[in-house]
């Protein structure tokens, strides 16, 4: 009987387990017409090479990412997440903003950008975020994001979801 328990209890740990990586996170808007004179964030020349219509994407701290500028495409690239943003930055309840499913398909690189440079994945930045999504405007994905909010900053959280919550395709050129 104690071998039995042991052997079923030990099977147990051979199981597949997918345990949902939820961060707290930061969220941000890049692309075409910003206030970095940022280029289009919807195009195929971003860091994963690809670029998404229809559907949402966004670039995501070094840290999470994977990789540094240059490195070609990291981890995360084509992970998707679900975004649920909940306060400004000032810490105030947000109301109008949504929660969205974006794919990932750039890099928020460290390097001269605090909000994208947290020491790890249980580092911070600034607003207490151990991630940076920083969404693009070209595809939508800000708009849907922050909705009527009236910001241009959150700070919520970031889980880690299958793709078939993602509503898009990837395009490559």
């Amino acid at each position: 009987m104690k071998l039995s328990l042991t052997l079923f209890l030990f099977s147990l740990t051979l199981l597949p387990c997918t345990i949902a990586q939820t961060y707290k996170a930061s969220f941000t808007k890049y692309g075409q017409g910003d206030q970095n004179g940022s280029p289009n964030c919807n195009t195929a020349t971003a860091a994963c090479g690809f670029y998404t219509y229809p559907g949402y994407n966004a670039a995501v701290s070094q840290n999470l990412y994977g990789v540094g500028p240059g490195a070609g495409a990291g981890p995360a690239c084509g992970t998707c997440w679900q975004l649920t943003p909940k306060t400004d930055s000032s810490g105030n309840a947000l109301k109008g903003a949504k929660t969205i499913v974006v794919k990932v398909n750039n890099l928020c690189p460290a390097q001269g950008n605090p909000l994208c440079a947290q020491n790890g994945l249980s580092g911070t930045n600034q607003y207490g975020a151990n991630v940076n999504f920083d969404t693009c405007i070209d595809d939508g994905a800000s708009a849907a994001l922050f909705g009527s909010s009236g910001v241009g900053l959150a700070v919520g959280t970031a889980t880690k979801v299958s793709c078939s919550q993602w509503s898009g395709s990837n395009n490559i050129t």
